[in-house]
C-alpha cells in the first residue's frame, strides 16, 4: 500500500520510551525531544463493528531512523533507532468516549541493522525489540508491565515524487498536548516485511515535539 506517511509515530514512540527511562526529564513540564536524518515508516489497522455498538480497531507501526538524536536530559548524539508498537483499543462510535486502550510497544537504539540509500529505498534486518505493555481502561488509568520481545525487519521502496514540507502542528486531547515541528522531503513508499501494511513512507530533514501531560 501507498501513502504519505509522517514521522510522528517514532518520535512518539521515542518521547515515551526516553521519558519512562528518564523521570528528571518526565518532571518537567515540557518534554523536548528532536531528530534530524531519515525515517522510515510503515502502519496497518483495521477496525471491525462489535455487537454492543463499539467499534474494535487493531493494527501495528514500524518506525526506523538513522541521524541525530537530541533527547531529554541528554546531549545530541549520532545513532540509528528502530520502534516498534501493536496496538487495540474500543470505542463508542456515537459519543467517541474511549471504552479500553491496550497496547505493546518498544525501541531499539544503535542495533546496526538499517541500510538507508536516501529516499530511494531503507532496509531492516531482523532486530530484536523489547516491549513494555501499556494497559488502558478509560481515560487516565494505565499500567505498564514487561511484555517480552519481537523481532522485526522489512524494506521499504521509495514511489512516486519527492515533497518538501515545513510546518507547525498542536494536538491537545485532553490530557497531553504535543507541539511539533517539521522541516523535511517525504516520499510515499510500498513495504515489505514483518506485516501487511496500510500505508508506508520515507522522510528525511528535521523534527521536533514538545509534549506536556496533566496526569
Amino acid at each position: 500500500m501507498r501513502s504519505r506517511s509522517r514521522p510522528a509515530g517514532l518520535i512518539a514512540a521515542l518521547v515515551a520510551v526516553l521519558t519512562l527511562a528518564a523521570p528528571a526529564a518526565a518532571a518537567s513540564p515540557w518534554v523536548t525531544f528532536s531528530q534530524s536524518g531519515t525515517v522510515a515508516n510503515a502502519d496497518t489497522q483495521h477496525c471491525a463493528d462489535n455487537p454492543d455498538g463499539t467499534v474494535t480497531c487493531s493494527g501495528e507501526s514500524l518506525s526506523v531512523f538513522e541521524g541525530k538524536i537530541k533527547a531529554p536530559g541528554e546531549r545530541a548524539r549520532q545513532g540509528d533507532v528502530v520502534c516498534y508498537n501493536r496496538f487495540s483499543f474500543t470505542f463508542d462510535p456515537i459519543s467517541g468516549e474511549p471504552l479500553d486502550d491496550e497496547s505493546v510497544s518498544g525501541c531499539t537504539f544503535d542495533a546496526g541493522t538499517l541500510s538507508i540509500d536516501n529516499l530511494t529505498s531503507v532496509t531492516l534486518d531482523p532486530t530484536l525489540v523489547e516491549l513494555v505493555s501499556i494497559d488502558c481502561t478509560g481515560e487516565s488509568e494505565c499500567t505498564e508491565t514487561p511484555a517480552g520481545s519481537t523481532t522485526v525487519h522489512g524494506t521499504w521502496t521509495g514511489t512516486g515524487p519527492i515533497t518538501q514540507q515545513s510546518g507547525k502542528f498542536r494536538v491537545d486531547d485532553g490530557t497531553c498536548v504535543q507541539m511539533q515541528a517539521e522541516r523535511a522531503s517525504f516520499r510515499d513508499a510500498s513495504f515489505e516485511g514483518s506485516f501487511d501494511t496500510t500505508s508506508a513512507g520515507l522522510s528525511s530533514g528535521t523534527f521536533t515535539m514538545r509534549t506536556s501531560c496533566a496526569f
